[in-house]
């Protein structure tokens, strides 16, 4: 086998696996394409200003309410009391109502719904930022699959190379019909490898037109700000409590609780209000002439007993109030694990990708040596097909490491709740500003 020929085989691997492309997709763009187009991102928005909605009308109940009535029509009285003949009454009434008090049902539904919007608004962060975790994963393993199929495509020509040498020896009566046999076997096995490396891309690229909203065009790999990844995983935790939008979900919810809870015993108190009144009409029961009628009346409506229904809503306010407790206590859990996890497989990763570069640069030079000995007589065939075997095994597993790493940086960043922060990814004022 020509020794100059397989130096530049490896050459090729190497520069195709670095080659830079022109014009390049970066993840920060796919990412804000991916808010700007997933439906969940678009539903959960559109939820979020929905219960914002529901706030102006929970305030709505604190202003007064005015009511306009007319009406004409047709009498025809006939009684004891003397009122006989035929009328047509003409009527309008304007009212208005205010509340004074109602055992603070009304402030407190305002401020349970401002809760729950406000748990929504963390719901959607934390939405955005697990579609830009998504994302992530989609474009690496693009990224991933192109390169092990440049890989794959260089181990072939590697193989096709060297069965054409062998067969040039086999056919020249210096080699044997077992090594023409054996690379036969190989070239088929890495041809073999070349179509799954295809078929992967494909699967790849279908999966990231899902999930970002476009096809993959000229992606790079990304490079993670390291400033935004803690120090330990004490430090991690701790910012992971503080920043994670799943937190501002839970501590809202049992906000909202409570004022259900509040608003619950709201109807064992009185309730006041002022009504007034203007009517102006014309033969209006049963009597001729016009009428020009004002009232106004201070109410109070105070229920004493209607079934215990009262009673039963407070108490199942009160399991609601412990519900939410135990959900933001559960939560707590998940995400610790979940940082840790994260965490765990960042430094392996990291851990790992030393050791498999030290793989990949042993079994390079193992070629060249092996390939060396083989023109002398002093390595088989099989010793020199096993070692470009070993060769771009080591190389794909160092390309799943690498890309695992970086994936496991986002995934802190997720936990910790800095991924879009990290991204420099423009999110709508809505989703940061407090409803509160």
């Amino acid at each position: 086998m020509k020794k100059n020929g397989l130096n530049s085989i490896a050459l090729i691997i190497g520069t195709q696996l670095l080659a830079a492309p022109v014009m390049a997709q970066s993840l920060e763009q796919a990412v804000a394409e991916t808010l700007a187009s997933n439906p969940e991102i678009k539903s959960a928005f559109n939820e979020f200003m929905s219960r914002d909605s529901m706030i102006d009308a929970a305030k709505g109940d604190y202003l007064p309410s005015v009511d306009l009535s007319a009406g004409v029509g047709y009498n025809n009285y006939d009684n004891k009391l003397g009122t006989k003949g035929e009328f047509d009454p003409r009527r309008a009434e304007i009212s208005i109502r205010q509340l004074l008090w109602d055992g603070s049902i009304t402030w407190n539904n305002i401020n349970r719904n401002q809760s729950e919007t406000e748990a929504q608004r963390y719901q959607l962060l934390s939405d955005a930022q697990d579609k830009a975790l998504k994302a992530t994963e989609v474009y690496l393993d693009v990224l991933r699959a192109e390169s092990v199929l440049k890989l794959s495509e260089a181990n072939y020509k590697v193989h096709q190379h060297m069965y054409v040498d062998i067969k040039k020896r086999a056919d020249a009566g210096i080699g044997s019909t077992a090594d023409l046999a054996q690379v036969e076997g190989r070239l088929a096995r890495s041809q073999t490898n070349l179509l799954a490396a295809q078929s992967n891309l494909n699967d790849k690229t279908t999966e990231f037109a899902r999930t970002i909203g476009t096809m993959p065009n000229n992606l790079v790999t990304p490079e993670v700000d390291v400033t935004f990844i803690p120090a330990s995983l004490d430090e991690a935790l701790k910012i992971a409590k503080e920043n994670n939008p799943v937190m501002g979900v839970a501590s809202n919810d049992i906000d909202a609780a409570q004022y259900q809870y509040k608003q619950a015993k709201g109807n064992f108190y009185p309730s006041f209000d002022i009504e007034a009144s203007q009517e102006w009409g014309n033969e209006l029961n049963g009597s001729r002439g016009d009428t020009d009628e004002f009232k106004a009346m201070l109410n109070m409506r105070y229920n004493l007993y209607n079934g215990g229904s009262d009673a039963a809503k407070s108490r199942q306010a009160a399991y609601q109030l412990n519900k939410s407790k135990d959900i933001r206590d559960r939560a707590i859990r998940m995400l610790n694990e979940g940082t840790k996890l994260s965490w765990s497989a960042m430094q392996l990763a990291n851990n790992q990708t030393k050791y498999l570069q030290e793989h990949v640069d042993a079994a390079a030079r193992t070629v060249i040596a092996y390939e060396k000995q083989f023109k002398i007589g002093q390595r088989t065939l099989l010793d020199v097909l096993n070692t470009e075997n070993e060769l771009f095994e080591s190389r794909k597993a160092y390309l799943n490491a690498h890309y695992d790493g970086i994936l496991a940086k986002y995934r802190v960043l997720n936990a910790t709740g800095t991924i879009l922060n990290e991204m420099r990814v423009d999110i709508p004022t809505e989703w940061t500003t407090s409803v509160k």
